[in-house]
């Protein structure tokens, strides 16, 4: 699937925009779907199995017979052989050739993710995409393996569940609450779907068009492939549970099938991670003729055995590849693994202190055991018994938090995460001696400690930014352990002194304080999150030496543009050898680099890299500025988005003259001015401080006439010790200065441009006219052989039918945007001058969606603040 290059008219581009927002309101509602679907899930459980004892279902548990439990194993293992054959059968359709042993790897990752996390798209997508990109796949054909994958499992999945609802007795789906025959039209339509997609597979071969996407069907030949590696693969995923549980149905393996399928779509929809009470809910209804504490402990058995022990041998492959990064004497194979995995480790480590942030919330609200209190009785005090209690909830609490951050490689959320998990095996260790507790946590701590040089970025957890979908995911987790509690001490009845009883065999009590400080440990945080305000704290001017070194790179820049250096209001990133520079400043999270890097063209590429793995380190979004087009390879090989912002008037010298008609309008207005008085004069830089207070009342002049502000960052702002570095051209009447501008210079390129241009109210008209055409003799003379008048914003954007999104809207405030700018009339102006345009574009990461966001931030900068922008 690609994007569609056939753009809809303008009504449908504007609508695109804005459905931004309302792709936010879907998130939302999708979280909220999930925790409500979750609590209807825990409302059925707490139903049906409030009288069961927790011991019953972990004896039954226990007493799986060994043959069942290898039978189990041996279906999990075929059932995931057949997973690796999606991404195999996926490379095939896109047309790439990597081994079996690459493919495997990665798709075992990702679908051992993707099963606990659930949403495989993006759980089990963003694995993909970090593996198959460092060998070498574009993100378009890894797009289209994730693609190809969900669609695989969809097709075995509608196949099947479509027979299973034609089937099964109205007994067994009467759990889905609807008439027979709905359900008998839905099982038709699902019939249908993978036999429609064999036929389109063999008569359409041209793309199809869905909305912004096209879709390219595979051959015939790949399609049957999907539909035999899906039904295999759901059929042995249900034969794990059934032979776990066959000595206790009621019926055959065909039936329970379509059971399974109901209970596991349910879960999928409901986007809880790997479907947790949710599937079993369902299980619960469809099943009434089974055990209650049998139906449980072996569905807890079957999560052990088909979701838990594939994410362990997930994360040891993982450790095992760290390891072997560390290893100097390695074939380029095996370096690749690793280069692979270590890139995953961030995924892998999150989820799974995520899990040891459940699992400690859940043992904290679960009875523990009572021959390990009588050992322990003898020499941990009672107090230190309670706080260990409590210490491992916050903990629990304080891992689901830090996930997040563990997922973004923030180096304080594994330095955070690291000292949690050393906390949560003491706390397991001293609350109940909970031995097997705190080997899983160790040893979740070790591959924490393996993949420590992924968590370089230098961002703070306390900033990061939480989704809808993280915080559902946290408050199910809370939810799910404290209702887990309910359920263990149902027995013992409520009273108000139960919190303040202490005794070595009261779990109840502490179940009710543990559940009671997570929960208000979760809510501080909340409430911490959104009362916090960023502070930020502006990047410090740059030393004498620093601006002295500036000056010394600034003689050989490509651009006139690099002079803005010397503003003093940016920050700089200097190549090793000190001869290269990029300016700087941030504005959010966004760092926004002006122009290209300044130096010379052997350090460009490897410092604007630097830049790059700078601002990834701190979790920032680069941003780089009024780019020119003879850099656009190295920002497109670094991933970023291109935007056009405008095009540049430059005037060549060598043809400019006031003889002839090409340029008489200009002699004319010339001419006219001298007559009146004027004189130009350009003052070298060491004598503008003495004029200083006369082009100060200009621009006060000017100002207070356009009702307008100082800018910044890419535009001068008035100051005379700037002003001093640069020569100024100015206009004098009688005297006195009635305009200037200040000149910057490229000699090592033969530009010359102005930045700062402003006249009094007493100037006469075409008094800029006046001083561009004599500055442009001026700088012919003394060997400049360009001129560059600055840029004309949106001016050069593309007006074709399939011209991007980013140019039909730039376009159409070009055309309309007179009354907030004058786009036009600027351009028009320039045009006088017959200059040659050039483009100028800014890079940013995030798609087209993401160029305007870093335009305001960049027009934020320029402006001072939200303020500024709405002045001229």
């Amino acid at each position: 699937m690609t994007p569609n290059a056939t753009p809809g008219n303008p009504e449908a581009r504007a609508e695109q925009a804005a459905g931004l927002s309302r792709r936010r309101v879907r998130r939302l509602l999708g979280a909220a779907i999930s925790v409500v679907v979750f609590s209807v899930a825990l409302w059925i459980l707490h139903r049906e199995i409030s009288h069961l004892k927790p011991d019953a279902i972990i004896a039954h548990a226990r007493s799986i017979p060994w043959a069942s439990l290898l039978k189990a194993a041996a279906f999990t293992t075929c059932g995931y052989l057949v997973l690796t054959g999606y991404d195999t059968l996926g490379m095939r359709y896109i047309g790439q050739s990597l081994s079996y042993r690459h493919t495997a790897r990665t798709a075992f990752m990702a679908f051992a993710v993707a099963h606990n996390v659930g949403i495989a798209a993006l759980s089990g997508g963003s694995i993909r995409y970090r593996m198959y990109s460092l060998l070498g796949l574009s993100g378009l054909q890894i797009a289209r393996i994730i693609v190809f994958c969900s669609a695989t499992f969809a097709l075995g999945s509608s196949l099947l569940l479509g027979t299973a609802l034609l089937i099964m007795p109205p007994a067994e789906t009467g759990i889905l609450g609807l008439p027979p025959a709905i359900l008998e039209a839905v099982g038709i339509a699902l019939l249908a779907v993978p036999f429609v997609y064999l036929v389109l597979t063999r008569l359409v071969r041209a793309p199809i068009g869905i909305g912004k996407w096209t879709l390219t069907l595979p051959s015939t030949g790949i399609g049957v492939g999907q539909l035999l590696l899906s039904i295999g693969d759901l059929m042995f995923a249900g034969a794990t549970l059934y032979v776990l549980l066959s000595p206790n149905l009621p019926i055959g393996f065909l039936p329970f099938l379509g059971i399974y399928l109901i209970a596991l779509s349910a879960g999928l929809l409901s986007s809880v991670p790997g479907g947790i009470g949710v599937f079993e809910a369902v299980l619960l209804l469809a099943l009434p003729d089974v055990d209650r504490s049998v139906l449980l402990g072996t569905v807890i058995v079957y999560r052990t055995i088909y979701y838990l022990l594939p994410l362990f041998l997930a994360l040891l492959l993982l450790a095992g590849n760290e390891l072997l990064q560390h290893r100097r004497l390695l074939g380029s194979s095996a370096q690749l693994a690793g280069r692979w995995l270590s890139a995953a480790a961030p995924q892998f480590i999150g989820l799974a202190v995520f899990l040891a942030g459940v699992l400690l919330l859940i043992s904290g609200s679960m009875p523990a055991e009572e021959s390990r209190l009588d050992i322990i009785a003898d020499f941990v005090p009672l107090p230190l018994l309670e706080v260990s209690h409590l210490a491992g909830s916050v903990a629990g609490v304080g891992l689901l938090v830090l996930a997040r951050g563990l997922f973004r490689r923030l180096h304080s959320a594994y330095v955070f995460a690291a000292v949690l998990l050393a906390a949560g095996v003491a706390a397991s260790l001293i609350k109940g001696l909970d031995f097997e507790e705190a080997l899983i946590l160790l040893a979740i701590l070790a591959f924490l400690w393996l993949s420590r040089h992924e968590f370089y970025r230098q961002g703070s957890v306390a900033m990061q930014e939480f989704s809808p979908g993280w915080v559902a995911a946290i408050v199910l987790a809370l939810s799910f352990a404290i209702w887990i509690g309910l359920i263990s001490f149902r027995h013992v009845p409520y009273s108000q002194q139960l919190w303040w009883q202490f005794a070595f065999h009261s779990d109840a009590p502490r179940m009710l304080r543990a559940s009671l400080v997570a929960g208000l440990a979760l809510t501080s945080l909340a409430f911490w999150k959104l009362l916090r305000t960023g502070r930020f704290t502006p990047p410090p001017a740059p030393s004498p030496p620093n601006m002295d070194q500036v000056r010394d790179v600034l003689r050989g820049a490509r651009y006139a543009s690099a002079n803005a250096a010397l503003m003093g209001d940016k920050q700089f990133l200097w190549s090793p050898d000190g001869q290269a520079f990029i300016m700087y400043q941030r504005s959010g999270s966004h760092w926004i680099a002006l122009g290209d890097p300044v130096g010379p063209e052997g350090a460009r590429e490897e410092l604007a890299w630097s830049y790059r793995e700078l601002v990834d380190r701190y979790d920032g979004r680069p941003v780089f500025y009024q780019v020119s087009d003879d850099s656009l390879p190295l920002y497109v090989d670094m991933g970023l988005t291109l935007g056009k912002l405008g095009e540049e008037a430059w005037v060549r010298l060598e043809s400019f003259s006031l003889e002839g008609s090409t340029y008489g309008e200009f002699r004319r207005t010339i001419n006219r001015t001298r007559k009146l008085g004027a004189e130009f004069a350009v003052i070298p830089g060491p004598q503008v401080e003495a004029i200083g207070p006369e082009l100060q009342a200009v621009s006060d002049d000017w100002l207070k006439d356009k009702s307008s502000s100082e800018k910044g960052f890419s535009l001068g702002a008035f100051s005379v010790p700037y002003l001093a570095n640069f020569d100024c051209a100015v206009v004098r009447m009688e005297g006195s200065i009635i305009a200037f501008a200040n000149l910057w210079p490229a000699p090592a390129t033969g530009e010359l441009s102005v930045d700062l241009m402003r006249h009094n109210q007493q100037a006469p008209k075409g008094v800029m006219d006046y001083l561009f055409g004599e500055l442009m003799l001026w700088s012919k003379l003394r060997g400049f052989k360009w001129f560059n008048l600055g840029m004309a914003p949106l001016s050069g954007l593309e007006q074709h039918e399939l011209a991007p999104l980013w140019h039909k809207l730039g376009h159409l405030v070009f055309s309309h945007g007179e009354v907030f700018y004058q786009f036009e009339g600027l351009r028009r102006y320039k045009e006088k001058f017959h200059p040659e345009w050039r483009p100028r574009y800014v890079a940013c990461p995030g798609g087209q969606l993401g160029l305007p966001r870093a335009l305001l931030e960049a027009s934020r900068l320029i402006s001072g603040g939200v303020g500024g922008m709405l002045h001229k």
